[in-house]
């Protein structure tokens, strides 16, 4: 019996590419914004400005079942989880180039599909692996240049992927318990809010013009990735979207050449081409019968 992508996964997949390539410029405006502005105002920007948003967008009428869940406390827990990875990756670009610091936090993968079976229940496929492993392998091409001088600062990036990692579990987890997508939304952002105000306050700096803009749509662009990655894994497994999150090292580098003037060079062009690769090695064994049906 085969086993081809049903239009719910391709769905999932296209989602994810587009919320890899949003979170790159997440990083971007991070990286713009952190030599003026503290930790933790850039990491207020991303959940205080979108949740107001959020919420005068939605009917009035509606706004009481966004935020009515079975779920709290999983719900806080998945909201202290992108917290982690927004303040240790603030942290990683402010002093490493954006493409090293993403292709550090792509460690994460590999816990992803190694997870997804114990914790949620999911089937990893062989070919899932096999593109995490070539993908990772890129990622080690890309790196090659910045990897012979390691520094402390790469703890940041390494921080960000463990927490990373909980957090696209239990995205996944609250999807599979029923959860509406902007249900989790509104609830990721109101803790990180309810979090980073108090520690943005304490450390506040000044704020331009040209910051306060930035702020804005640093704010915009993160509710948005968030919610692609929400509406991901409600309509596929974590171990099958896991490899197409590379995208963001490809968007990454672009962004890093069109904002930061950081041109790769061949073995990084090499490493891009081989994560294209392996995403759509993953899509193909996809469309393979499964041999244990």
């Amino acid at each position: 019996m085969s086993n081809p992508v049903t239009p719910d996964v391709f769905r999932g997949i296209v989602l994810i590419i587009l919320s890899a390539a949003v979170f790159a410029l997440v990083d971007a405006l991070s990286k713009l914004l952190a030599d003026t502005q503290s930790v933790w105002q850039i990491v207020w920007a991303r959940y205080a400005v979108a949740l107001p948003i959020l919420l005068l967008m939605t009917p009035p009428a509606e706004r009481r079942a966004l935020l009515r869940t079975p779920h709290p406390w999983r719900q806080i827990a998945r909201g202290l989880a992108p917290l982690g990875v927004s303040s240790t990756m603030v942290l990683g670009v402010r002093h490493l180039p954006l493409a090293e610091a993403t292709v550090i936090l792509f460690a994460s993968p590999f816990a992803i599909v190694a997870l997804a079976g114990p914790l949620l229940g999911e089937r990893v496929r062989p070919s899932s692996w096999i593109g995490v492993v070539v993908g990772f392998t890129a990622v080690l091409i890309v790196a090659r240049p910045g990897l012979g001088h390691v520094s402390y600062y790469a703890l940041f990036p390494l921080a960000a992927a463990a927490f990373y990692t909980l957090y696209q579990l239990l995205t996944r987890q609250l999807a599979t318990l029923g959860e509406r997508p902007f249900t989790t939304l509104i609830w990721t952002l109101a803790t990180g809010t309810v979090i980073s105000t108090p520690l943005a306050v304490v450390t506040w700096q000044p704020v331009t013009t040209t910051a306060w803009g930035l702020i804005v749509a640093l704010g915009l662009v993160f509710a948005l990735a968030q919610a692609l990655m929400i509406s991901a894994y409600v309509n596929a497994p974590a171990g099958v979207l896991a490899p197409f999150s590379y995208v963001q090292i490809v968007s990454a580098t672009g962004l890093g050449i069109l904002i930061f003037h950081a041109v790769p060079d061949l073995w990084t062009l090499l490493g891009v081409v081989m994560i294209i690769g392996a995403g759509v090695f993953v899509a193909h064994m996809q469309r393979r019968p499964d041999p244990q049906t």
